[in-house]
């Protein structure tokens, strides 16, 4: 892990145990202030591999409860799944971005709520797409998203890529652009995603991501390794990429991260929460099982965006720029 990033000492903060209602696996988790309390939405997973949404709440953003009842159901075209929240505040309303897999392929939908208690799930999107997330406020008068359309066929176009779009209402979107390419990710040759909410800087707008390498670049068996990295895009057009580092940002290292219960090797951030202080708690799912925080400021990562040469972080694998594929989601 780069110097820039440090692991709370009372990790994983959530496990399978902590949920009470039939769960065997608890991660993903989307991250937002709610008043003066600290809120997760958790990706949790029962027996029957169904998942659903848990709240959780906490004081210090450290210890968290989880509420009796899941917060947010699959309804009946999302086929049982209901996955991988991002949480994002506009003005009064908190928007859930999601991963669905109905019958008719893979989506993202988002939903908006003001209370976590009623959700109004008012889009979803053309298939194949996933790991979307809003931007906290509008750009240009638009709203703005980052997600990662893909292709599930190798002998299609790839497209493994981040992408920015815009709306004027977070129903019809457009203006698509690439952001990045995996293929401008050293330890990203299988895919890359969006993380958290990108947060807004003097320098640009942060984003944090995941890049997932595996050592043949295919998708044939578990050999991956998922890490978060950071980039810097501009204020006015996000779309530009300022700075990022060819080094990720954190790489699984803790035996929760590595522990081969589920799946080894995993690193996935999805929540940020920035504190008055600069202080940025990111929560993040390891190892496919549980829910891990590190702690990192503002300044620290816009001096990791900036100053790369400053640290280093060795790679597993050398990196096929042009790498074989396979079906996968």
């Amino acid at each position: 892990m780069s110097a820039a990033m440090r692991r709370d000492e009372h990790n994983p903060i959530l496990t399978a145990e902590d949920v009470p209602y039939p769960c065997v696996r608890c991660f993903n988790p989307g991250a937002t202030r709610f008043g003066d309390r600290y809120l997760l939405l958790v990706r949790t997973v029962a027996e029957d591999n169904s998942e659903s949404l848990g709240l959780a709440l906490s004081a210090d953003g450290r210890h968290f409860v989880v509420e009796p009842e899941p917060a947010l159901v699959p309804a009946e075209r999302d086929r049982g799944r209901l996955n991988d929240p991002r949480i994002t505040r506009i003005g009064e309303s908190y928007y859930v971005c999601f991963c669905s897999d109905p019958r008719d392929g893979i989506k993202i939908g988002i939903a908006a709520t003001h209370d976590f208690r009623t959700f109004d799930k008012f889009y979803y999107s053309e298939p194949d797409n996933r790991n979307a997330v809003l931007f906290p406020e509008t750009i240009n008068g638009l709203y703005a998203r980052l997600d990662r359309p893909f292709t599930r066929w190798y002998w299609l176009d790839r497209a493994y890529d981040i992408w920015i779009s815009y709306s004027p209402d977070l129903r019809f979107w457009g203006e698509h652009r690439r952001v990045l390419s995996y293929r401008d990710v050293p330890w990203g040759n299988n895919k890359i995603g969006p993380g958290p909410p990108p947060i807004k800087t003097d320098r640009g707008w942060l984003v944090i991501y995941h890049g997932v390498e595996h050592p043949d670049g295919t998708d044939t068996d578990w050999q991956k390794t998922y890490r978060a990295g950071v980039m810097l895009l501009d204020l006015d057009d996000p779309s530009r990429v300022i700075a990022q580092p060819k080094a990720p940002l954190m790489s699984p290292e803790a035996d929760y991260e590595t522990d081969p219960t589920r799946r080894p090797n995993v690193v996935f951030p999805t929540g940020a929460i920035v504190e008055a202080d600069g202080e940025v708690k990111i929560y993040y799912g390891a190892g496919d099982r549980c829910v891990a925080l590190a702690t990192s400021t503002v300044d620290e990562l816009l001096d990791f965006c900036l100053n790369p040469a400053d640290y280093t972080h060795p790679i597993s694998h050398p990196v096929d720029p042009d790498p074989p594929r396979s079906r996968h989601a």
